[in-house]
């Protein structure tokens, strides 16, 4: 079957062609309070999961009831949370989470691959794609859960290096890759 290419929505335009894809979910990148839950309608009823970065979305608090209410008013099924507390608040919700480890430098590589034992993820989530494919294997040793790669994920050439390393997914903001 191959990696799974997750559509990144971040023009509303390309909603029908991102639930015609054949992912499971739909990462919705541009979203707001006052959009969310009927954008959340239109993918389930394509069957799509709703995936999205709970810090981009507009109007959104960032505290305990700000996550229940993605679970029941929004209806979104995953959240990306780059923050290990978020995410492990999160853990008694029935939404899936997606720890976001972004690569600034080789500390921050350090950092999250220490901090893997701390956090209760669903799914790690790493990038930009090009260091996320450099430092998967080191992941792989410590993670053995499911992997997206995103960030600058926008040929079919690195969908294939993704999907040779193991990765469960790739997520992308690039049509043609849908």
């Amino acid at each position: 079957m191959g990696v799974m290419v997750i559509p990144s929505l971040r023009k509303l335009e390309y909603l029908e062609k991102a639930t015609e894809c054949a992912s499971e979910y739909v990462l919705l990148s541009q979203s707001h309070i006052g959009n969310l839950r009927q954008l959340s309608d239109q993918c389930h009823a394509a069957g799509k999961k709703v995936m999205i970065n709970a810090e981009l979305v507009g109007g959104l608090g960032n505290d305990k009831i700000a996550y229940q209410m993605l679970e029941k008013m929004y209806r979104v099924d995953a959240v990306i949370e780059s923050s290990m507390a978020k995410i492990n608040m999160m853990k008694n919700m029935k939404l899936e989470t997606i720890w976001r480890v972004t690569f600034m430098d080789s500390l921050s590589v350090e950092t999250a691959l220490r901090s893997l034992k701390n956090v209760q993820c669903d799914m790690l989530e790493l990038r930009p794609g090009s260091y996320a494919l450099e430092y998967m294997d080191l992941f792989r040793e410590e993670y053995d859960g499911k992997i997206i790669i995103g960030g600058f994920m926008n040929s079919e050439e690195l969908v294939k290096q993704a999907e040779e390393k193991g990765a469960y997914a790739i997520a992308s903001s690039t049509c043609s890759l849908w």
